[in-house]
């Protein structure tokens, strides 16, 4: 059986006005996408609800996928003027309330060599009266296997992640999906829900939160991270899309104030508020330059990719890179991408312009990416049917004629064109039925190569192979366990237990478990059988003593992995973290000068002490030490967590010190715990001036020093 479709993607030519590099320098890519939606028509993409093009005229976009077309007549707020090509927009969202849209690139690029996304956005218009903008504007990219025709669900989650659709009112209400396949989600995050797990997004992601901290069922403002750049990682369904990223100095722990301070050098949210009435497109688009952000997103190629964003706030500070971090592996062989966006009680004007998409690396002369058609088939039998894609671009110079792609295992693919013009990139398709040797031999596997020629001259692409397992694929779950009761001290052991199951369809051999904290752990079995049978699951064990660094740091967290042996190929399971809370001895000292100045050699000056103990422990033998103070005298000298007590010192100014201006000292707390272990404050120091003669001082602050009567905690 063989069943053929394909799609062909070419695109327009990218506007005069504003082009941008992908990066500071020139890309030096292969390029694959060029829109602009400046125009009336965008066809290589699919409208999600009332998505919109500016340059189109005046039009009514039906609910669900549709081609991109003109926009509402009445839109609210300052949107651009419609039948306005060539200076039209990619509207997503007036700014009206309780709005969503997308837009969908539903064709397979080659992920091979990386890519270099580079689009502007444009997010103004809210009214200040009404409360903050919202929501945001996301890109994201899912793998290239899925059928993308759908975003994921909005608000917070801004068409990519999932969501509860009443959390704060029905928490057994149904999940709204994320996008399917998801791979990476960006999110230009005005009103800053992206980054938060409300709404669910961390559903699934406990190993991976938020630094806002786990879901919650009732969203908080002051839990959202405003003005950011937010990147979540792969999901499907209502799994993943977990938070990985954002611009923000406080990752894991919490910041001095709510909302989530960002570090970015700029707003996303432009400045734009009004627009003139019968304003000319134009005009229009002068006017909305000021509001224009240049945004680019990188993934780099593997073995080591990583994601790297770059904004440019169209401030003439140029280009600034606001985050570099590892990409979620494994990277898809090909990749589809979206835009989004949407308003809620807040509201905003979301566009889109000037995509422009090569790969980040050139791709060989003819290249091909050849895969399984999502959705795939959990358990293949004889007659069932598996369908592939060939991604084939000509990165080339010159057309490829004569395109032809072979598989001797699948047999004929069909391709939409014979054809591949300078920078194209085609999807030919095929469909396979097992037979019943694939059973018996567990697997399919099968190499496919494209050929055609180039100016006469025959080019073929490298090999592409896919293998597709006939039973289900070996996998491993760890579930990790805190055996010990808390509270826990430096010195405790800790008691961990883990439950590893076998998850795939063939016998797993040395099954262990590696925890980077925990050492010599023993498991009762280190055979498991496939899933779903006897001894498919095994119980392990392990211990860890609590380090003094490790109250110092409040905490202990621990991640294991198990694995385990399968046809000479070792299978992993995902990492499984924990996290117990440790108490910390800590003491706190503030130190002030009480005597008022000017100060004089001769003068006797008194400081007050104020010692805390912050931490956990009782601590006992409390003093204070300063290196001008022969003795600092104490009210307590034992505290209980929480307490504090005031000390007192004397120090006589010098002629020294007169000589030198001023003073310096130094003062240190320390204790002891139930443990016999020194616990030590921070330094705490004081300065004041110190004058030669009454004529030379002056009870004003002078420039350069710190007057002793205003000295603060």
């Amino acid at each position: 059986m063989l069943v053929a479709a394909a799609v062909v993607m070419t695109g327009s030519a990218y506007a005069t006005s504003g082009a941008p590099p992908a990066r500071a320098a020139d890309p030096v890519g292969t390029p694959l996408v060029r829109e602009t939606f400046t125009g009336a028509t965008a066809p290589e993409f699919t409208g999600y609800d009332r998505a919109c093009l500016t340059g189109a005229p005046a039009g009514a976009p039906p609910p669900g996928d549709h081609a991109l077309g003109g926009c509402p007549a009445e839109e609210i707020g300052p949107v651009p003027p419609l039948d306005a090509a060539p200076h039209g927009y990619l509207l997503l969202t007036d700014d009206g309330h309780n709005e969503s849209a997308a837009a969908l690139y539903n064709h397979a690029l080659p992920a091979s060599e990386g890519l270099d996304v580079t689009f502007d956005t444009w997010q103004y218009g809210y009214n200040p009266n009404d409360g903050p903008p919202a929501d945001g504007i996301s890109f994201f990219l899912v793998n290239g296997d899925v059928n993308l025709t759908v975003p994921g669900a909005f608000g917070g989650s801004l068409g990519y992640a999932k969501k509860q659709t009443t959390p704060n009112i029905t928490p057994d209400a149904p999940f709204i999906d994320g996008v399917a396949g998801g791979y990476l989600g960006v999110g230009l995050d005005v009103l800053g829900n992206y980054f938060a797990d409300t709404e669910q997004r961390g559903y699934s992601c406990e190993n991976q939160p938020s630094p806002a901290g786990l879901p919650s069922m009732n969203a908080d403002y002051y839990e959202r991270g405003p003005n950011m750049v937010t990147l979540r990682g792969p999901g499907n369904g209502i799994d993943g899309y977990c938070y990985i990223t954002a611009t923000t100095d406080f990752p894991h722990s919490q910041p001095p104030t709510k909302p989530w301070p960002s570090n970015l050098p700029g707003e996303l949210q432009g400045p734009t508020t009004s627009l003139p009435a019968g304003v000319s497109p134009a005009e229009a688009e002068r006017l909305l330059d000021e509001s224009r952000r240049r945004i680019n997103v990188r993934i780099t190629p593997t073995p080591d990719p990583r994601v790297i964003v770059t904004v440019d706030f169209n401030d003439g500070t140029g280009p600034h890179q606001v985050l570099d971090v590892p990409a979620p592996m494994p990277i898809p062989p090909t990749y589809k991408f979206g835009f989004a966006a949407s308003t809620g009680d807040f509201d905003d004007v979301h566009l889109v312009r000037n995509v422009v998409i090569n790969s980040d690396e050139p791709l060989p002369r003819l290249n091909l990416v050849k895969q399984v058609a999502e959705p795939r088939p959990a358990h293949l039998t004889v007659g069932d049917d598996v369908h592939y894609q060939y991604v084939v671009t000509n990165s080339g110079a010159v057309p490829i004629t004569g395109l032809v792609v072979h598989d001797p295992v699948v047999g004929p693919v069909s391709c939409p064109t014979t054809t591949l013009a300078v920078d194209e990139t085609v999807t030919c398709t095929a469909t396979y039925t097992v037979t019943p040797a694939d059973v018996a031999r567990g697997f399919i596997e099968n190499t496919a190569v494209a050929t055609g020629e180039a100016n006469g001259v025959p080019v073929a692409s490298e090999p592409s192979s896919e293998h597709l397992d006939l039973v289900e694929p070996p996998s491993l779950d760890l579930e990790k366990l805190v055996d010990t009761p808390g509270p826990f001290v430096a010195g405790d052991t800790v008691r961990y237990s883990y439950l590893v199951t076998n998850t795939g369809g063939v016998t797993l051999h040395d099954v262990r478990i590696t925890d980077d904290h925990v050492r010599d752990i023993t498991c009762e079995a280190t055979t498991l059988a496939p899933a779903g049978s006897p001894g498919d699951s095994t119980t392990c064990e392990g211990t860890y003593v609590i380090a003094q660094a490790d109250a110092f740091d409040g905490l202990v967290t621990n991640t294991a992995v198990a694995s385990g042996v399968a046809d000479g190929r070792t299978i992993t399971s995902p990492p499984a973290q924990q996290t117990i809370l440790v108490g910390a001895p800590r003491l706190t000292l503030r130190k002030r000068l009480l005597t008022p100045g000017p100060h004089f050699a001769g003068d006797t000056v008194k400081y007050k002490y104020v010692v805390t103990n912050a931490g956990s422990l009782a601590l006992h033998d409390v003093a204070v030490i300063d290196d001008r103070v022969a003795r600092v005298t104490c009210e307590m000298t034992s505290l209980e967590p929480g307490q504090s007590t005031v000390c007192f010192g004397t120090y006589r100014i010098t002629e020294q010190d007169a000589s030198l201006g001023e003073v310096t000292n130094i003062a240190q707390a320390g204790g002891v715990d139930s443990r016999g272990n020194m616990v030590v404050s921070d330094f705490a120091t004081v300065t004041f001036r110190v004058c030669k003669k009454p004529p030379v001082c002056k009870k004003a602050p002078v420039t350069g020093w710190r007057d002793a009567d205003y000295l603060e905690w």
